[in-house]
Protein backbone atom coordinates (compact mmCIF):
# COMPACT_ATOMS: atom_id res chain seq x y z
CA UNK A 1 0.00 0.00 0.00
CA UNK A 2 1.69 3.26 -0.94
CA UNK A 3 2.33 5.10 2.44
CA UNK A 4 1.24 9.03 2.92
CA UNK A 5 3.62 11.89 2.13
CA UNK A 6 3.05 12.57 6.74
CA UNK A 7 4.46 14.89 8.54
CA UNK A 8 1.98 17.73 7.93
CA UNK A 9 -1.08 15.55 7.55
CA UNK A 10 -3.57 18.54 7.69
CA UNK A 11 -0.99 20.59 6.51
CA UNK A 12 -0.29 18.50 3.48
CA UNK A 13 -3.87 17.44 2.91
CA UNK A 14 -4.98 21.55 2.77
CA UNK A 15 -2.36 22.00 0.42
CA UNK A 16 -3.73 19.47 -1.72
CA UNK A 17 -7.00 20.92 -1.75
CA UNK A 18 -7.97 22.24 -5.64
CA UNK A 19 -10.85 25.59 -6.15
CA UNK A 20 -14.21 23.63 -7.16
CA UNK A 21 -15.47 24.53 -10.46
CA UNK A 22 -17.49 27.67 -8.86
CA UNK A 23 -14.83 28.78 -6.28
CA UNK A 24 -15.37 27.18 -3.42
CA UNK A 25 -12.26 25.04 -1.94
CA UNK A 26 -12.42 21.43 -1.13
CA UNK A 27 -12.29 20.40 2.33
CA UNK A 28 -9.12 18.42 3.13
CA UNK A 29 -9.43 14.91 2.98
CA UNK A 30 -8.08 12.82 5.38
CA UNK A 31 -7.46 9.46 5.60
CA UNK A 32 -9.10 7.38 8.50
CA UNK A 33 -7.81 4.18 9.16
CA UNK A 34 -11.16 1.95 10.75
CA UNK A 35 -11.88 -1.77 11.25
CA UNK A 36 -14.25 -3.57 9.09
CA UNK A 37 -17.24 -5.10 9.88
CA UNK A 38 -18.45 -7.43 7.49
CA UNK A 39 -21.87 -9.11 7.07
CA UNK A 40 -21.86 -13.27 6.70
CA UNK A 41 -20.99 -12.72 2.84
CA UNK A 42 -17.74 -10.65 3.88
CA UNK A 43 -19.34 -7.38 2.52
CA UNK A 44 -18.38 -4.11 4.07
CA UNK A 45 -21.61 -3.29 6.42
CA UNK A 46 -22.57 0.51 6.44
CA UNK A 47 -21.04 2.61 9.14
CA UNK A 48 -23.57 2.75 12.16
CA UNK A 49 -25.32 6.05 12.75
CA UNK A 50 -23.83 7.09 15.50
CA UNK A 51 -20.28 6.40 14.62
CA UNK A 52 -20.84 8.49 11.28
CA UNK A 53 -22.35 11.25 13.27
CA UNK A 54 -19.66 11.43 15.79
CA UNK A 55 -16.72 11.49 12.78
CA UNK A 56 -18.94 14.20 10.46
CA UNK A 57 -18.37 16.59 13.67
CA UNK A 58 -15.38 16.23 14.52
CA UNK A 59 -14.42 16.26 10.64
CA UNK A 60 -16.86 20.01 10.75
CA UNK A 61 -14.60 20.87 13.75
CA UNK A 62 -11.08 20.39 11.85
CA UNK A 63 -12.76 21.76 8.40
CA UNK A 64 -12.06 18.51 6.78
CA UNK A 65 -13.37 15.10 5.54
CA UNK A 66 -12.35 11.70 6.74
CA UNK A 67 -11.34 9.58 4.05
CA UNK A 68 -12.43 6.31 5.45
CA UNK A 69 -10.53 3.15 4.66
CA UNK A 70 -11.74 -0.31 6.53
CA UNK A 71 -9.34 -3.19 6.74
CA UNK A 72 -9.28 -6.28 9.51
CA UNK A 73 -8.23 -4.55 12.74
CA UNK A 74 -4.65 -6.30 12.79
CA UNK A 75 -3.86 -5.12 9.16
CA UNK A 76 -5.01 -1.23 10.48
CA UNK A 77 -3.34 -1.56 13.51
CA UNK A 78 -0.53 -2.03 11.35
CA UNK A 79 -0.85 0.48 8.99
CA UNK A 80 -1.40 3.32 12.00
CA UNK A 81 2.14 2.25 13.38
CA UNK A 82 3.79 2.57 10.35
CA UNK A 83 2.24 6.41 9.95
CA UNK A 84 -0.14 5.48 7.30
CA UNK A 85 -2.55 7.74 8.61
CA UNK A 86 -5.16 8.53 11.52
CA UNK A 87 -7.06 5.10 13.42
CA UNK A 88 -10.00 5.34 15.12
CA UNK A 89 -11.36 2.69 17.42
CA UNK A 90 -8.01 1.11 18.31
CA UNK A 91 -8.07 -0.26 21.57
CA UNK A 92 -5.04 1.18 23.97
CA UNK A 93 -2.71 -1.70 25.03
CA UNK A 94 1.03 -1.07 26.64
CA UNK A 95 2.39 -1.80 22.99
CA UNK A 96 0.01 0.38 21.23
CA UNK A 97 0.74 3.41 23.91
CA UNK A 98 4.18 3.25 22.89
CA UNK A 99 4.21 3.18 19.14
CA UNK A 100 0.89 5.31 18.94
CA UNK A 101 -0.34 9.10 20.44
CA UNK A 102 -3.96 8.54 21.82
CA UNK A 103 -6.54 11.46 21.11
CA UNK A 104 -9.03 12.05 24.30
CA UNK A 105 -11.59 9.93 24.88
CA UNK A 106 -14.00 10.35 21.57
CA UNK A 107 -16.77 8.57 22.79
CA UNK A 108 -17.59 5.13 24.51
CA UNK A 109 -18.99 1.56 24.60
CA UNK A 110 -20.68 -0.77 26.30
CA UNK A 111 -19.14 -4.43 25.56
CA UNK A 112 -22.02 -6.76 26.29
CA UNK A 113 -22.24 -10.44 26.65
CA UNK A 114 -25.00 -12.62 24.46
CA UNK A 115 -26.15 -16.30 25.75
CA UNK A 116 -28.71 -18.31 24.23
CA UNK A 117 -31.77 -17.61 26.02
CA UNK A 118 -31.85 -21.66 27.29
CA UNK A 119 -28.35 -21.18 28.04
CA UNK A 120 -27.99 -17.94 30.45
CA UNK A 121 -25.35 -18.22 33.35
CA UNK A 122 -24.42 -15.06 36.35
CA UNK A 123 -21.40 -12.60 35.09
CA UNK A 124 -20.14 -10.22 37.97
CA UNK A 125 -16.58 -10.74 36.99
CA UNK A 126 -14.32 -11.84 34.28
CA UNK A 127 -13.84 -15.20 36.71
CA UNK A 128 -17.83 -15.98 35.26
CA UNK A 129 -16.06 -17.04 32.02
CA UNK A 130 -14.40 -19.49 33.63
CA UNK A 131 -13.93 -22.91 30.74
CA UNK A 132 -16.26 -21.16 28.44
CA UNK A 133 -15.85 -20.20 24.64
CA UNK A 134 -16.38 -17.07 23.77
CA UNK A 135 -17.04 -15.68 20.43
CA UNK A 136 -14.62 -12.56 19.26
CA UNK A 137 -13.49 -10.53 16.69
CA UNK A 138 -10.47 -11.51 14.94
CA UNK A 139 -7.59 -9.79 15.51
CA UNK A 140 -9.36 -7.37 17.99
CA UNK A 141 -8.52 -6.28 21.82
CA UNK A 142 -11.16 -6.41 24.15
CA UNK A 143 -8.56 -5.07 26.96
CA UNK A 144 -5.72 -6.15 29.03
CA UNK A 145 -7.62 -7.89 31.55
CA UNK A 146 -9.46 -9.68 28.87
CA UNK A 147 -6.61 -10.35 26.87
CA UNK A 148 -4.48 -11.95 29.49
CA UNK A 149 -7.28 -14.13 30.22
CA UNK A 150 -7.92 -15.97 27.11
CA UNK A 151 -6.68 -19.41 26.61
CA UNK A 152 -6.42 -19.89 30.47
CA UNK A 153 -9.42 -18.49 31.61
CA UNK A 154 -11.22 -19.62 28.67
CA UNK A 155 -10.99 -19.55 25.43
CA UNK A 156 -11.99 -17.70 22.20
CA UNK A 157 -13.25 -18.02 19.01
CA UNK A 158 -12.27 -15.65 16.83
CA UNK A 159 -14.25 -14.92 13.80
CA UNK A 160 -14.49 -11.96 10.94
CA UNK A 161 -16.27 -9.33 12.04
CA UNK A 162 -19.78 -9.89 11.01
CA UNK A 163 -22.52 -9.53 14.02
CA UNK A 164 -24.23 -11.99 11.85
CA UNK A 165 -21.99 -14.76 11.42
CA UNK A 166 -20.77 -14.39 15.27
CA UNK A 167 -24.35 -14.89 16.54
CA UNK A 168 -25.25 -17.68 14.17
CA UNK A 169 -22.02 -19.65 15.76
CA UNK A 170 -23.89 -18.97 19.20
CA UNK A 171 -27.07 -20.34 18.54
CA UNK A 172 -25.60 -23.75 16.51
CA UNK A 173 -23.54 -23.94 20.13
CA UNK A 174 -20.08 -23.37 18.80
CA UNK A 175 -19.68 -20.42 21.31
CA UNK A 176 -20.83 -20.55 24.85
CA UNK A 177 -21.43 -16.80 24.04
CA UNK A 178 -20.45 -13.77 21.84
CA UNK A 179 -18.98 -10.08 23.03
CA UNK A 180 -21.06 -7.63 20.94
CA UNK A 181 -20.00 -3.69 21.70
CA UNK A 182 -23.20 -1.34 21.63
CA UNK A 183 -23.04 2.68 22.14
CA UNK A 184 -22.93 3.59 25.94
CA UNK A 185 -26.42 4.81 27.27
CA UNK A 186 -27.92 2.00 25.64
CA UNK A 187 -29.55 -1.01 27.40
CA UNK A 188 -29.58 -4.70 27.87
CA UNK A 189 -33.44 -4.98 26.90
CA UNK A 190 -32.05 -2.48 23.62
CA UNK A 191 -29.40 -4.45 22.08
CA UNK A 192 -31.70 -7.54 22.34
CA UNK A 193 -34.19 -5.85 20.93
CA UNK A 194 -31.40 -5.03 18.20
CA UNK A 195 -30.72 -8.63 17.79
CA UNK A 196 -33.84 -10.13 17.45
CA UNK A 197 -34.58 -7.44 14.56
CA UNK A 198 -31.68 -7.96 12.80
CA UNK A 199 -31.92 -12.51 13.47
CA UNK A 200 -35.21 -12.40 12.17
CA UNK A 201 -34.18 -12.87 8.39
CA UNK A 202 -31.48 -15.10 8.91
CA UNK A 203 -33.15 -17.35 11.81
CA UNK A 204 -34.95 -19.68 9.63
CA UNK A 205 -32.01 -20.52 7.89
CA UNK A 206 -30.47 -22.06 11.11
CA UNK A 207 -33.55 -24.18 11.56
CA UNK A 208 -34.71 -25.94 15.02
CA UNK A 209 -31.36 -24.76 16.94
CA UNK A 210 -32.15 -20.74 17.18
CA UNK A 211 -35.96 -21.44 18.52
CA UNK A 212 -34.33 -20.61 21.96
CA UNK A 213 -33.41 -17.18 21.15
CA UNK A 214 -31.21 -14.52 22.21
CA UNK A 215 -30.34 -12.79 25.57
CA UNK A 216 -28.01 -10.30 26.82
CA UNK A 217 -26.57 -10.93 30.16
CA UNK A 218 -27.49 -7.78 32.61
CA UNK A 219 -24.31 -6.52 33.60
CA UNK A 220 -21.92 -5.50 30.43
CA UNK A 221 -18.37 -6.64 30.60
CA UNK A 222 -17.03 -3.60 30.56
CA UNK A 223 -19.27 -0.14 31.45
CA UNK A 224 -16.69 2.50 30.01
CA UNK A 225 -14.53 1.11 27.17
CA UNK A 226 -12.99 4.39 25.02
CA UNK A 227 -13.09 4.74 21.50
CA UNK A 228 -9.77 7.24 20.19
CA UNK A 229 -8.08 8.51 17.31
CA UNK A 230 -4.58 7.58 17.11
CA UNK A 231 -1.92 8.39 15.29
CA UNK A 232 1.84 6.79 15.14
CA UNK A 233 3.81 9.45 17.57
CA UNK A 234 6.32 10.00 14.71
CA UNK A 235 3.79 11.54 12.73
CA UNK A 236 1.63 13.84 15.21
CA UNK A 237 2.24 17.23 13.81
CA UNK A 238 -0.26 18.78 15.94
CA UNK A 239 -3.56 16.89 14.62
CA UNK A 240 -4.42 14.95 17.42
CA UNK A 241 -3.78 18.69 20.02
CA UNK A 242 -6.53 19.77 17.52
CA UNK A 243 -8.79 16.33 17.53
CA UNK A 244 -8.70 16.96 21.34
CA UNK A 245 -9.90 20.98 21.17
CA UNK A 246 -12.35 19.64 18.40
CA UNK A 247 -13.84 16.51 20.96
CA UNK A 248 -14.06 18.73 24.09
CA UNK A 249 -15.94 21.38 22.17
CA UNK A 250 -18.69 18.65 20.77
CA UNK A 251 -19.26 17.36 24.60
CA UNK A 252 -19.78 20.61 25.96
CA UNK A 253 -22.34 21.34 23.29
CA UNK A 254 -23.94 17.53 23.66
CA UNK A 255 -23.62 18.49 27.81
CA UNK A 256 -25.20 22.01 27.07
CA UNK A 257 -28.31 20.51 25.05
CA UNK A 258 -28.91 17.79 27.89
CA UNK A 259 -28.99 20.16 30.37
CA UNK A 260 -31.77 22.26 28.56
CA UNK A 261 -33.73 19.56 27.72
CA UNK A 262 -37.16 19.70 30.24
CA UNK A 263 -37.09 16.92 32.40
CA UNK A 264 -39.08 13.61 31.51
Amino acid sequence: MKRLPIPGLLLAAALSCMPLAHGAPALPAVPLLIGDTLDELGRQRPMPEVKRKLLDAVARELGVTFAPRTYPWARAERYAIDGVGLVYGLPKTADRLRALRYSDTASHNSLWLVTRSDATFPFNRLDDLRGKTVGTVRGYSYGLEFDSARGKLFRTDEDISSRGTRLTRLMLKRVDVVLLFQPDGLSAKDLEDSIRGFMASRLPAIGAAANTGFSVLPRPLSTDSGQFFAIARSKDDGIIDRINAALARIHKREEDARRLRPPN
